[in-house]
């Protein structure tokens, strides 16, 4: 046992020994790397005062403060121009975006007809500002379908911004259209017409039916196309117009829906002539009570400030006008005379009037009334043309009580009076039983019937 424990021992022994040998040579390594330090250091700080003063005594020395002077600015005109050099290429890009962009198709338009392509386009600009500002100069970007080389049929296109600086990116949205190109063919359409800013001209003129310089004119456009043609419309404007007129008017066709088209049409302007009138014409006024004077009383006779108005419109429609009437609300007459002013209102079609408003005095008397026998009863709308008969226990005339002032009532004879079985909704045969209707010849009279219906015989 002592054996093995001796040659543990010098085996420790060794192992330290060498560690202390170790240390030894590490201190001597980081000595000569000091010593090496300082040698280095002694020497640059020999070269620097020897760089400082040299350059002393060239700076500070009158003999060369003339080239001194000319390197300085030398070099700081280097340092500035690089700097500026050097921010205007880090300088951003600048990007503007313009909207509602039209877009073109660059195909024969005169043989074909393109379908699909987009109205109008989104376009981003990208660029240094100057380039971007000298774009902006040109209010619109040009988009272009560029379709040379393509025929007939469905294509997918790129849309692209033509007429552009190299330094400026470009991008479109939308890119690219799904088109149809189909060749044009032409037919023949008849011309109609819309006169136009109707609002600008005076209401008191007419216009007659424009006289056009040919009848139909050619269209040219892609089959689909023409098919879906309702009219071809001449648009004439009418604006400030007094008189007879001569215009070439532009022609727009238009779909059933009512929306413009784009074709061509040839010729697109039609020469028009339009004769402008003046109708007119001179009808009397008068009222027509409504409801009933109180206290038994009844209108005897009135006054107008205006006894007539003149009206202007087509003539067809002045040609139906005889009067026109002032409904007057009379149950709140209380007292004689009522003076009252009223708005004239226009009948339908009339387009103008020379008076507005009309001044009324209305005088009061007591009512009486007046029996006026053997009206005979007519029919009125039988549009089907029913064969018709009175009941064999109706009787074929019947009296009529007229009520008003006694001043009214001395001018009724019967002469004008009507009574009448209205026709329009009978759509069975057989008997039946209608009611009795009446009118008379004067507005301020009533008219009442002693018999309210009446059976008739109905038969095909």
């Amino acid at each position: 046992m002592a054996r093995p424990k001796k040659k543990k021992e010098q085996e420790e022994k060794k192992i330290n020994e060498n560690k202390v040998e170790l240390a030894k040579t590490i201190a001597q390594q980081s000595q000569k790397i000091a010593r090496s330090y300082a040698s280095i250091e002694n020497t640059f700080a020999k070269a620097f005062r020897w760089v400082s003063a040299w350059f002393d005594k060239i700076l500070f020395n009158q003999r060369y403060a003339k080239e001194v002077a000319l390197i300085l600015a030398i070099i700081l005109y280097v340092a500035t121009n690089s700097t500026d050099s050097l921010s205007i290429s880090r300088q951003p890009a600048y990007t503007n975006t313009y909207t509602d962009q039209p877009v073109t198709a660059e195909v024969n338009s005169a043989v074909y007809e393109v379908t699909g392509l987009p109205e109008s386009v989104t376009v981003y600009l990208m660029g240094d500002l100057s380039d971007i500002q000298m774009a902006d100069s040109q209010a619109t970007q040009k988009v272009v379908a560029d379709l040379n080389g393509l025929g007939e049929g469905t294509h997918q296109v790129d849309l692209k911004v033509s007429i552009i600086s190299s330094r400026i990116t470009s991008v479109v949205n939308p890119s690219s259209a799904v088109i149809t190109i189909s060749k044009k063919q032409s037919q023949e359409f008849q011309i109609g017409y819309d006169f136009i800013n109707t609002k600008d001209m005076d209401s008191v003129y007419a216009l007659s039916e424009p006289e056009f310089e040919k009848d139909s004119v050619l269209v040219r456009a892609s089959d689909a196309t023409i098919r879906s043609i309702s009219i071809v419309k001449a648009l004439i404007d009418v604006s400030n117009v007094t008189g007879d007129f001569t215009v070439e008017a532009p022609l727009v066709a238009y779909d059933q829906q009512g929306n413009r088209m784009d074709v061509d049409i040839v010729p697109d302007k039609i020469k028009t002539t339009v004769k402008v009138t003046r109708p007119e014409k001179d009808v009397p006024i008068s009222i027509v009570p409504i409801g009933e004077v109180p206290n038994n009383k009844a209108i005897s006779r009135y006054s107008l400030d205006h006894q007539a108005v003149t009206i202007y419109g087509p003539q067809e429609v002045l040609d139906q006008i005889n009067g026109i009437d002032i409904q007057v609300p009379v149950s709140s007459f209380t007292s004689s005379p009522q003076v009252l002013s009223m708005p004239i209102n226009l009948p339908s079609g009339v387009r103008k009037k020379s008076v507005s408003v009309v001044s009324i005095t209305i005088e009061l008397a007591d009512k009486v009334e007046k029996v006026i026998e053997d009206i005979p009863i007519q029919w009125k709308n039988n549009t089907q043309n029913y064969k018709l008969t009175l009941d064999e226990n109706e009787p074929q005339t019947v009296n009529v009580t007229v009520s008003g002032a006694q001043e009214v009532l001395d001018t009724e004879d019967g002469s004008a009076i009507s009574v009448y079985i209205d026709l329009a909704d009978v759509t069975q045969t057989g008997t039946i039983e209608l009611p009795l209707h009446v009118s008379g010849g004067n507005k301020l009279a009533t008219y009442t019937l002693d018999k309210q219906t009446i059976k008739i015989n109905v038969t095909k």
